[in-house]
């Protein structure tokens, strides 16, 4: 894996999402049906819902950065035609040896 792609943040921000979702879906769960209250029409357990939106958020942030690690790995810098132009530009000024 490249250094770029180990430092990509929908890792430890989906990893976070996941389980703080973990967590209220939980609570939401062992609450149960909650009271209804005067200002809403019909009960409803925010911390199940929350959580749930939650859960989701943070596996679709794990699930894109892996398929962009994957995506990096598999396709080195040559095979594209901006890759080649980039490594002959940088050849031509003496970055590379």
């Amino acid at each position: 894996m490249s250094g770029a792609a180990s430092l990509d943040l929908r890792y430890p921000i989906g990893g976070l999402f996941v389980v703080l979702g973990v967590i209220l879906v939980g609570v939401g769960v062992a609450d149960g049906a909650p009271a209804p209250t005067a200002l809403l029409p019909t009960p409803t357990n925010i911390n199940l819902q929350w959580g749930v939106v939650m859960l989701v958020t943070g596996v679709v942030f794990l699930l894109l950065a892996a398929r962009a690690g994957r995506a990096a790995a598999m396709q080195p810098a040559m095979s594209t035609p901006e890759g080649r132009a980039t490594e002959e530009r940088e050849h031509r000024r003496g970055l590379k040896h």
